[in-house]
């Protein structure tokens, strides 16, 4: 659920990379070891660039500290998205809240 609605609101982000096959590779990373031997159902590694992107509006452009920002932004929006889901009848937030999530949301909005 978390990377459908990244490739929902996050420019930066593209659903089409992502793998989620554990490969032979990558048994011993981080995210396959949480999830065997701790049980997180859903663990995940996010990369980033700093050479550019090859998709999206950022194609052809250069990495910088906006846009990592503006991608950190967008996953909290996401996480809180993803307990909101989970949860809708015990996740009540206050106005001013739900405010900041639609300026986040926003692909209008500048992270400064």
């Amino acid at each position: 659920a978390l990377p459908k609605i990244l490739s929902q609101t996050a420019p930066a982000f593209c659903m089409g990379s992502c793998s989620f096959v554990v490969e032979k590779s990558k048994e011993s990373t981080a995210r396959v070891v949480v999830w065997r031997e701790i049980g997180v159902q859903r663990s995940y590694t996010m990369e980033s660039t700093l050479c550019g992107c090859d998709q999206g509006k950022y194609k052809g452009l250069q990495i910088g500290t906006r846009e990592l920002e503006e991608m950190g932004a967008k996953f909290c929006v996401g996480l809180l998205r993803l307990k909101r889901m989970a949860s809708p009848l015990e996740y009540n937030l206050p106005s001013s809240l739900l405010d900041i999530e639609n300026e986040l949301i926003d692909p209008s909005c500048k992270v400064t």
